[in-house]
């Protein structure tokens, strides 16, 4: 297992133990599209995933504090001591991270260096999601003099800190997130008019086979929907649990389950579909949602802030269809509806798309370059 060279001065982006996942995508594209402004930039976790290699994690890019996560008291302080070390000897011009535990241990560690890292926290999920312990911890290292900045990725999960200290607040940014370039271009190469179609017509989910994705619903929703199918893509913990679920709602097997399957491949299947649904319990800012808008899915989620943020075009358009939380008839209705009326799907999709302009690498690219002093750089 190789390490990421020691860069001195750098931007290091950072994680509490996976490098795998929605997080290790945006901090790699935020390094790659940031060193075109001539500042290096480096990443690392505090510990590695339990399985690395099934997690593809790259250790040529992503480096590793510790070998693995302590486990004992002794150990964690043997990790703030590596990230002391590490902080001493690459004198980071600034460290931005993410996850509550080390959004906490960073800028301790920071402070402990001695080193004028400035240091930039995000949050990509509301703060009641977070742990209690950690969340209160956050409120007070979130307040010392070396974080510049408190980043959210919408400002639904802006809000959610409305409980932190008014120091804190006061640092508080939105910046929200972007599909990498290179997903952008091949999603544009995916997009194609959608035809009328005979039934049935086809829905999408794209995301893990968690609770936060609340597909309960979604699946008690299509006992309900007729002339539908659904194609659930992504695996997780619950995908027994579901699937025996799909089984009794739906014995015709209106339901089918791709499990996790490569970006490429996700991709080209959501582009063959009709409809996106997506009603998570919540979301920061969720990409397979951009995903979906770039691909002009009509767009059907969960009544939560962030996802209604989600949908909304910055003149206040609502660019989606919008749910209640617990009410598969409700969420039924309105399948029914976009599969018997295809110029509603039209118009829904050509809506989806505005979302998907907004959100764009570049714009993402610029936030922070901007947020980082970066931007005289160019």
């Amino acid at each position: 297992m190789t390490r990421a060279p020691v860069q001195q001065g750098a931007i290091q982006f950072a994680a509490t133990h996976s490098a795998a996942g929605g997080i290790r995508e945006l901090w790699d594209d935020l390094a790659l599209g940031l060193a075109r402004t001539g500042t290096p930039c480096t990443r690392f976790v505090l510990y590695p995933p339990a399985d690395p290699v099934a997690e593809t994690v790259d250790f040529d890019a992503w480096q590793h504090i510790v070998e693995q996560k302590p486990d004992t008291l002794s150990g964690w302080r043997a990790m703030f001591t590596g990230l002391v070390r590490h902080l001493r000897a690459t004198q980071p011009r600034a460290v931005v991270t993410s996850m509550p535990a080390c959004n906490v241990i960073v800028p301790v560690a920071v402070t402990a260096a001695r080193v004028s890292t400035r240091v930039f926290i995000t949050h990509h999920s509301p703060a009641a999601t977070h742990n209690p312990k950690l969340d209160r911890l956050d409120s007070w290292t979130g307040r010392l003099a070396c974080v510049e900045a408190i980043v959210s990725v919408s400002d639904a999960v802006a809000a959610s800190l409305a409980h932190k200290p008014a120091a804190y607040r006061a640092k508080s940014r939105t910046i929200r997130n972007a599909l990498p370039e290179a997903v952008e271009a091949a999603i544009d190469r995916l997009r194609k008019p959608r035809p009328d179609g005979a039934p049935p017509v086809r829905i999408v989910a794209l995301g893990r086979l968690t609770a936060q994705k609340n597909y309960p619903q979604l699946i008690d929703a299509m006992a309900l929907v007729e002339g539908a199918e659904l194609e659930i893509i992504g695996g997780g913990e619950d995908e027994a649990v579901l699937r025996t679920r799909a089984a009794m709602r739906c014995p015709s097997g209106e339901i089918f389950f791709s499990g996790h399957l490569p970006r490429e491949r996700a991709l080209a299947i959501a582009a063959a579909a009709d409809i996106f649904v997506q009603i998570s319990l919540y979301e920061g800012h969720s990409l397979a949602l951009i995903e979906a808008a770039r691909l002009g899915l009509p767009l059907v989620v969960s009544d939560v802030p962030e996802q209604v943020e989600a949908i909304t075009a910055q003149d206040g358009t609502r660019c989606g269809i919008v749910v209640p939380l617990g009410d598969p008839q409700a969420l039924a209705r309105e399948l029914n509806a976009l599969a018997a009326d295809p110029w509603a799907r039209t118009a829904w999709s050509t809506l989806a798309l505005r979302i998907a302009e907004e959100a764009s690498n570049a714009a993402m690219i610029a936030r922070y370059a901007g947020l980082l002093g970066l931007a005289q750089d160019r």
